[in-house]
C-alpha cells in the first residue's frame, strides 16, 4: 500500500511550497546542463576551425612541394624522379582529403550548436567563434572551491528541500497517531406540506396548516439542531504508526543520500582539478612540440634543396608539423574547457556566464510585510538553542583536503638532461612562436589575444587566477560597480509607492518601535 496517500500527509501549503522549490531546482539543473553543453560545443567548433586551418596550411605545403618536384622532373634535374613526383602527388591528395574531412566536421558541429541554441538550421550565415582560448595558468584554491561546491550545487540544494518536505510530512504523520476528538454541530431548517406551493395553507386536519411546504419553511417552526463530541481512536493505531515508520525510513535514507552526494561532489571537484592541471601541462608540452616541428621542417627543407635529404623525409616532417599544430590547439581547447568544467562542478557556471534565475515581482504588501519582519528581527535576542534543519552539511567533518595532483614535470627539481631545452610559456592563441626569451615573444595585436591578460573569454571566468609568466599574465580583480545614485526602486517600475527603497532597510533606533503597516 502507498503510505504517502493514507491520510494526505503530503498535502498542505508548506509542503506545496517546498515541492515548488524542488521543481525550480530541477529547472535550474536543466538550464545548467544545457549551458555546459553549449559552451563545450562552442569550443569544439573553435577547435574544428583550427584543425581546418592546419589542414589547409598542410595541403598548401604539400601542393608547393609537388609543384617543385614536378618542375624538376620537367627539366630533368636532381630530385625530380618519377617516384619522387608520384610520392609528392599522393601526399598532396592525402592532405586534401584531410582538409575536406575537417570542413565536414565544422558543418556537423555548427548544426549541433544551432540545435542547442534554437537557431534555424540554415539562415544564410555561419557561426565562427570570436573568443580565444585561455593561455594563462589558472590556479583555483581547493578549500574555497570545495566550500562553493557544497553551497552552490543544485543537486545538494534539491536534496535538502526533499529532506525538508519529509520533515513536514513526518510532523503531519505523527499527529495522526493520537486519538481524534472533534466537536460537531448542525442546524436544520425543515418544511412540511401536502403541496409545494399553495395559496391556502389549511389542510383540514392540523391547526398549523401543512398544505404549503414553502410556507412552513419560511415560518421556521420546524427547525432542529444538535451539538456533540466525536471521538475516534483506532485500536493500536497500526496504520498511522506504519505510516510514521515509513516516512522515518525515507527521511533517514534522504539524509544518508545527502551525505553521499556531498562526498561525490568532492570527488568530482578533485577530478576537475586534475583535468585542469593535466590540460595546462599538455598545452605547454604541445607548444614546445610545435616549435620543434617547425624547426624540423625548416631544416629538412633546406637540406632537401641542396640534395642531402630525400623527399620522403621532408613530407614526413610536414605531416608531423600538422599533427603538432592540431595537438597544440586541441590541448589549448581542452584546458579552456577544464576551466569551465570546474565552474560546472562548483555550481557557479550560470554566474560565470552572467545568467540569473529569479521569480517575478511580488505585490507591494508582501515587501512591506517582509520589511516589517526584518525590522522585528533586529530587536531579537540570538537563541542559543536554535538549530538549523536540515543541517548545512551532512558530513560532520571536512570532506577532504588536497593539492594539485599533477604539476609540470619541469617543476620536480630534478636536473635537466644535457642540452635539454627549457619550456617556454604559451603565447596568445593564433600567434607564431619566435625564438628568444619569453619577454621577446611576438606582441599580441591590439584587440586580440585577450587570454594573455588572464581573462577567460566565453564566460568561463578565472577570478583569483594567477600566472607565472609575468605581470601581464596576472588578472586584476575589478571593483564592483557603485550603487545607483538615482535612487531607483530595486523592485522594478510601478512599485515606487508600494515597495521600500534600499535606504529603508537600515534598522531604526530602539526607541522608534516597530513600524506599522501602511494603510
Amino acid at each position: 500500500q502507498n503510505f504517502t496517500g493514507i491520510s494526505g500527509v503530503t498535502q498542505g501549503v508548506s509542503i506545496a511550497r517546498v515541492n515548488a522549490d524542488i521543481t525550480l531546482s530541477d529547472f535550474e539543473s536543466n538550464v545548467t546542463d544545457m549551458l555546459y553543453d553549449v559552451e563545450r560545443t562552442y569550443w569544439d567548433l573553435y577547435n574544428a576551425y583550427r584543425q581546418l586551418d592546419s589542414a589547409r596550411i598542410n595541403r598548401k605545403s604539400g601542393e608547393r612541394t609537388w609543384r617543385e618536384v614536378k618542375a624538376k622532373a620537367v627539366v630533368g634535374s636532381k630530385g625530380g624522379a618519377a617516384a619522387d613526383e608520384a610520392q609528392a602527388r599522393q601526399a598532396y591528395f592525402e592532405r586534401r582529403a584531410i582538409e575536406e574531412s575537417a570542413l565536414a566536421n565544422i558543418d556537423s558541429l555548427e548544426v549541433s550548436l544551432r540545435r542547442m541554441c534554437g537557431l534555424p538550421v540554415n539562415d544564410g550565415r555561419i557561426i565562427r567563434p570570436a573568443d580565444e582560448p585561455v593561455t594563462a595558468e589558472f590556479i583555483p584554491d581547493w578549500n574555497v572551491s570545495l566550500a562553493e561546491a557544497l553551497t552552490r550545487r543544485v543537486e545538494l540544494r534539491r536534496q535538502k528541500w526533499q529532506i525538508k518536505s519529509l520533515d513536514l510530512q513526518l510532523i503531519a504523520a505523527r499527529s495522526l497517531t493520537h486519538p481524534q476528538l472533534n466537536f460537531t454541530s448542525s442546524y436544520q431548517v425543515n418544511g412540511f406540506g401536502d403541496n409545494l406551493l399553495s395559496y391556502n395553507d389549511g389542510d383540514g386536519t392540523t391547526e398549523q396548516g401543512l398544505n404549503s411546504a414553502y410556507e412552513t419553511l419560511t415560518q421556521g417552526n420546524q427547525t432542529g439542531w444538535n451539538l456533540g463530541l466525536q471521538l475516534s481512536m483506532p485500536i493500536g493505531f497500526r496504520q498511522a504508526h506504519a505510516q510514521v515508520r515509513n516516512i522515518e525510513l525515507r527521511l533517514a535514507k534522504s539524509r544518508e543520500l545527502l551525505s553521499v552526494q556531498e562526498e561525490e561532489v568532492s570527488y568530482e571537484l578533485a577530478n576537475a582539478f586534475q583535468e585542469l592541471s593535466t590540460g595546462w601541462t599538455n598545452a605547454q608540452t604541445n607548444f614546445n612540440r610545435r616549435r620543434a616541428a617547425e624547426r624540423e621542417v625548416q631544416a629538412f627543407d633546406a637540406e632537401y634543396k641542396v640534395g642531402t635529404k630525400t623527399l620522403d623525409l621532408l613530407l614526413q616532417a610536414q605531416a608531423r608539423l600538422a599533427g603538432a599544430e592540431n595537438a597544440y590547439y586541441t590541448s589549448l581547447v581542452n584546458y579552456t574547457k577544464s576551466i569551465s568544467y570546474i565552474s560546472y562542478r562548483k555550481g557557479t557556471l550560470l554566474d560565470m556566464n552572467n545568467i540569473h534565475l529569479a521569480e517575478g515581482q511580488w505585490t507591494p504588501q508582501a515587501y512591506q510585510e517582509a520589511l516589517r519582519r526584518a525590522w522585528a528581527r533586529t530587536y531579537a535576542v540570538p537563541g542559543k538553542l536554535m538549530k538549523q534543519k536540515p543541517e548545512p552539511y551532512a558530513s560532520p567533518d571536512v570532506i577532504g583536503n588536497t593539492e594539485l595532483m599533477m604539476s609540470s614535470p619541469y617543476d620536480s627539481g630534478a636536473p635537466a638532461a644535457p642540452g635539454a631545452e627549457e619550456p617556454q610559456p604559451l603565447p596568445p592563441s593564433g600567434e607564431t612562436p619566435v625564438e628568444g626569451t619569453p619577454s621577446e615573444a611576438a606582441p599580441t595585436p591590439e584587440g586580440e589575444g585577450e587570454g594573455a591578460e588572464g581573462t577567460v573569454p566565453g564566460g568561463t571566468g578565472n577570478e583569483g587566477a594567477t600566472s607565472e609568466g609575468g605581470a601581464e599574465g596576472v588578472p586584476q580583480l575589478q571593483a564592483p560597480p557603485p550603487p545607483d545614485s538615482a535612487g531607483a526602486s530595486p523592485y522594478g517600475e510601478g512599485l515606487e509607492n508600494g515597495a521600500p527603497s534600499p535606504a529603508d532597510f537600515q534598522p531604526p533606533p530602539a526607541s522608534a518601535g516597530l513600524p506599522k503597516l501602511r494603510e
